[in-house]
C-alpha cells in the first residue's frame, strides 16, 4: 500500500489551509507491492487478533502507547484493555508485524469450508458485438487469444455475443454450439426468456485449461450481422438512418442478473470483457448519438454540445446491478464515432473495471493492452476504511469503488490491481484545526481488506494492511 499525500506539512488550521489554496488530502494505492518510500510490507499472520480500539474502531499499530495490560489508541486516544490472549502475543514483539512496522499485511483465516473455497472460481466473460465488421472481430479474436493466456489456473471462460440478438456459446460439446435470444427493439421491454433458461450457467462457463481450444474455434465462428439481418431485427432510425441493432444495454443488464445468481458458489469474482464497436442503439439503454456525429454537422446542430454530461442514467443503474452481482466491467470502444462514453464509463469506474478507447482497428494495441492488464497481479472484493485522528476528518473520495450504504468511509472494490489509486480529501473536525505545541501528531490509517487468486493447491487469502 502507498500513500501520498498533497502536501509535505498539514495546514495547522482552517484560515491556514484556505490561504494556501491548495488540495488537502491523500492519494492511496492499496494493492501496491511497496509503500511509498519503496519498502515492502511486514507479513504476519492471525489478523482477526489484530486489537481495535472500543471506541473508533481503529487497529492497534506501531504509534499506540503499550502498557502492561492496556494500549491507548493513537487516533481517539482511548485507553483499551489487552486480553490475555494478547498479553501473551506481544511478550515477544519482534514476533509480531503489527509491533515491528507501521505497514503490515496479516492474513486472515478463510469464512466456510475449504471446499465452498475452492469452488469460488474466478470467470471472465466475454460480450462482443456483432454489429461490427470483419476487420473488428479479428482484433477481438487476437485480444481473446491473449486474454486466455494470461488469465490464471482454473479460471472459467463464457463468450457471448449481442447485437439485436444475445448469443451464448456452449464449447464444451465436440463442436461449438450458440444459442439465442432476441433483444425487442422497445426500451421498455425485457428479454423473452432468462439467460439461465436459454443455456445453463455451469454449461455456459467452461474451465480454460480443458476448452481452450474448443474456445479458439468458437471465436472463429464470430461473423457480424448481415445486412438483412440489421434490416430485420432493427428498428428504423430518425430520418431514415438505419440503426446498427446495437443492444448493448439489456446484454449487459441480463448477463449480470445470469452471474449473480452465482457469486459466492460458482465465481468468487467475474470480469465482463465488453467488446464495442459504436454506441448502443437498440432496446433498452440504446442512446441517441446522432447529433454529436460529423455526419450530422449539416444539420444545425451546436458542436458545444458534444460535451454535455451523460444522457442517461441507464448505465449508473445498471453499474449498481453489476457490483451486486460480483461482476467488474471493462469496456474496450473500438471505434470513430462519437459513442457517449459518458453515459457508458460508469459501468467500468463503479465496479472496478477499465475503460479503453480505440479510434481504428488498424492502430489499436488492444492485444498487448488486455494481456498487460490481466497479467498484473490483482485483488477482489476488496473493502478500504480510512480513519484519521479526532482534530480532521475524511471529506470526499474518488476512485473505482462504490460507497457502504451503512458505514461511513468505507469503500467496496470489486476488482483491484496494483496500479488503482483512490484519492481522499480532508476537513477540520473543528475551527481549531491542529494542537501547536503537543507531542501528539496527526494520524492517519488505512485499513484494506482483499482476496487473492492463487495457485489451486494453496487456499486463497485475504489480507489486511494498515
Amino acid at each position: 500500500m502507498a500513500v501520498r499525500a498533497t502536501v509535505s506539512r498539514f495546514p495547522s488550521d482552517p484560515d491556514a489551509q484556505e490561504a494556501s489554496g491548495l488540495p488537502w488530502g491523500v492519494t492511496v494505492t492499496p494493492f501496491a507491492t511497496k509503500d511509498e518510500n519503496g519498502a515492502a510490507p511486514v507479513y504476519g499472520s492471525d489478523g482477526h487478533m489484530l486489537p481495535r480500539c472500543e471506541n473508533c474502531y481503529a487497529y492497534f499499530n506501531t504509534y499506540c502507547e503499550l502498557e502492561q495490560w492496556a494500549w491507548t489508541c493513537s487516533l481517539c486516544g482511548s485507553l483499551n484493555g489487552l486480553s490475555s490472549q494478547a498479553i501473551a502475543r506481544y511478550t515477544h514483539p519482534q514476533s509480531c508485524a503489527e509491533m515491528i512496522s507501521s505497514f503490515i499485511d496479516l492474513d486472515l483465516p478463510l469464512e466456510g469450508s475449504e471446499e465452498e473455497t475452492m469452488q469460488a472460481r474466478p470467470v471472465y466473460v466475454a460480450a462482443v458485438d456483432l454489429s461490427s465488421s470483419e476487420e473488428f472481430l479479428e482484433l477481438t479474436r487476437s485480444a481473446l487469444q491473449a486474454a486466455l493466456e494470461a488469465v490464471p489456473s482454473g479460471a472459467l471462460f463464457g463468450l457471448a455475443t449481442f447485437s439485436h440478438k444475445i448469443g451464448l456459446y456452449d464449447v464444451q460439446g465436440a463442436i461449438p454450439v450458440v444459442k439465442n435470444v432476441f433483444i425487442p427493439s422497445d426500451t421498455e421491454d425485457t428479454l423473452s426468456l432468462e439467460l439461465e433458461d436459454v443455456m445453463p450457467l455451469s454449461q455456459f462457463l467452461a474451465p480454460v485449461e480443458t476448452f481452450k481450444e474448443n474456445i479458439t474455434s468458437a471465436l472463429e465462428t464470430l461473423r457480424p450481422t448481415t445486412s438483412w439481418e440489421r434490416t430485420a431485427g432493427a428498428a428504423q432510425g430518425l430520418d431514415g438512418v438505419l440503426m446498427g441493432g446495437r443492444g448493448f444495454g439489456l446484454a449487459m443488464e441480463s448477463l449480470f442478473n445470469y452471474l449473480g445468481s452465482e457469486y459466492g458458489n460458482t465465481f468468487a469474482l467475474a470480469r465482463v470483457f465488453a467488446f464495442l464497436s459504436g454506441p448502443p442503439d437498440h432496446g433498452a439503454g440504446q442512446l441517441d448519438t446522432r447529433r454529436y456525429g460529423e455526419q450530422y454537422a449539416s444539420k444545425g446542430e451546436d458542436a458545444d454540445r458534444a460535451l454535455l454530461p451523460e444522457q442517461t442514467p441507464f448505465y449508473k443503474d445498471l453499474a449498481a446491478v453489476a457490483v451486486q452481482a460480483g461482476v467488474c466491467v471493462d469496456i474496450f470502444a473500438i471505434t470513430n464515432e462519437y459513442t457517449d462514453l459518458a453515459s457508458l464509463k460508469f459501468l467500468s469506474i463503479e465496479s472496478g473495471g477499465s475503460l479503453f478507447l480505440y479510434s481504428s482497428t488498424d492502430d489499436s494495441t488492444l492485444p498487448q493492452d488486455i494481456y498487460r492488464m490481466l497479467s498484473r497481479p490483482y485483488a477482489f472484493n476488496c473493502i478500504m476504511r480510512l480513519r484519521t485522528s479526532s482534530e480532521f476528518k475524511p471529506g470526499h473520495s474518488y476512485g473505482h469503488f462504490f460507497p457502504d450504504p451503512q458505514y461511513e468511509n468505507v469503500q467496496h472494490i470489486i476488482c483491484c490491481d496494483s496500479y488503482a489509486t483512490y484519492a481522499y480529501d480532508f476537513d477540520f473536525a473543528n475551527a481549531a484545526g491542529f494542537a501547536r505545541h503537543t507531542s501528539e501528531q496527526p494520524m492517519l490509517q488505512i485499513a484494506f481488506q482483499y482476496t487473492v487468486v492463487v495457485p489451486p493447491e494453496e487456499l486463497s487469502s485475504e489480507g489486511l494492511g494498515s
